[in-house]
């Protein structure tokens, strides 16, 4: 992990030193808490009784997307952005204003007598302020490269607005099908950030380097290929033809993408063979996506390979990585903890969806399960790293 520029704030407290620590610790927190209460919900339903402004399913859908998913997004751009630029994206200051702005996007639908345009304002300052944040040192610096991240931001920030217009407007399904259309620009987020860093943290991660390889047609035809997945998806469902055509194109390019990255010994590292893992997930779920065209019942299990264990698995994996690498913590020498946490949420994937598609257990039990299965994760996931995020870094370096 690339040490910090030394003109980064220093502090005599961990948690508000960098991006990463505030904002991986409310992840982990709510990875644990949103799906403990979707679960009580799924057995009680009292939990939601107070909630008037989102219907609970989606509810579910949009706290996952807007708030477990963009504080891990926040986090890591809010890191890597000072080793992009060598110039801070933020403070102390700023990164307690961001958590509290973000927390109070989580609670405030639940606040009995408050009008709904607040709360959509309230749970839209989050990406608004994270915009702002990521903008300045990236065009200060000129950092051309990395500009696309304030586009999707931007997108994030946008469609987050849109679905809360439709919500006021009484469009719920409008709005589950922008949560979901955000999502799928989560993907191409993961995918694009993959092809940059886990090659590197393969081949340098395990005993024995090795070269893990990289084909410029198809890092040059993956972007193009999920872009217009995405659209025809999105805005063309009624053509299974040209949707399905473009799944199975990026099944094979990202199937030869994983391949070239790939080395038995990755198996030996947790925090190696957990990347992969996830990255397959991506492809697992892309056959699945094209397996609705025989059976369009199968969508929300095809979806939640993709969003347990694409999305899930690999930022945990990242989170894990960039945690311990980022307070000058050895990578080859992670907690024991993590291979059994991954693990979990392997297994997470499979009782949710693999195993009701092949009629071994039902949906609604494979449901309750995996999400046991998830919430143990992040619970003893957030549980093990308390210390790495509120403590100073171990090697006195800021950050």
């Amino acid at each position: 992990m690339m040490k910090l520029n030394s003109n980064l704030p220093r502090s005599h407290y961990g948690l508000f030193a960098l991006g990463f620590r505030p904002l991986f610790l409310l992840a982990g927190l709510s990875g644990f808490g949103l799906i403990l209460a979707w679960l009580l919900y799924q057995h009680h339903g009292v939990i939601f009784a107070g909630l008037s402004y989102y219907t609970p399913n989606l509810w579910h859908a949009h706290e996952m997307v807007f708030g477990y998913t963009m504080a891990v997004i926040g986090g890591f751009l809010l890191t890597a952005i000072g080793n992009w630029t060598r110039r801070p994206a933020s403070t102390p200051v700023t990164l307690a204003a961001l958590s509290f702005v973000w927390l109070m996007g989580r609670v405030v639908a639940f606040i009995p007598g408050l009008p709904g345009w607040l709360v959509a304002v309230i749970d839209s300052l989050f990406l608004v302020m994270l915009l702002i944040m990521i903008a300045i040192p990236l065009i200060q610096a000129g950092n051309k490269r990395n500009y696309f991240m304030i586009a999707l931001v931007s997108l994030f920030a946008f469609i987050n607005v849109t679905a809360h217009v439709a919500i006021l407007s009484g469009e719920f399904a409008w709005a589950r099908a922008l949560t979901n259309f955000v999502f799928y620009w989560v993907l191409l987020l993961i995918i694009v950030m993959a092809g940059r860093v886990f090659p590197m943290f393969s081949q340098n991660g395990v005993p024995e380097r090795y070269v893990a390889k990289s084909y410029k047609s198809i890092e040059l035809l993956i972007p193009p290929a999920m872009v217009a997945w995405i659209f025809a998806l999105s805005l063309a469902p009624q053509l299974p033809w040209l949707w399905g055509s473009l799944t199975i194109l990026n099944v094979v390019i990202h199937s030869i993408r994983l391949f070239g990255w790939y080395n038995k010994q990755i198996w030996r590292k947790p925090l190696v063979w957990v990347l992969h893992v996830g990255y397959a997930m991506l492809i697992i779920g892309f056959i699945l996506m094209f397996a609705m065209i025989f059976k369009p019942g199968i969508y929300y299990l095809a979806l939640h390979v993709l969003t347990i264990g694409c999305l899930g698995i690999i930022t945990l994996g990242m989170m894990t990585r960039v945690s311990y690498g980022h307070t000058g913590r050895n990578l080859h020498k992670p907690p024991k903890l993590l291979g059994p946490i991954f693990v979990l949420l392997v297994l997470a994937v499979i009782v949710r969806s693999l195993l009701p598609i092949l009629g071994v257990l039902s949906h609604f039990n494979g449901m309750l399960l995996s999400g046991g299965l998830w919430a143990l994760a992040f619970l003893l996931f957030t549980i093990r790293y308390l210390p790495v995020w509120f403590k100073p870094r171990v090697d006195g370096q800021p950050g």
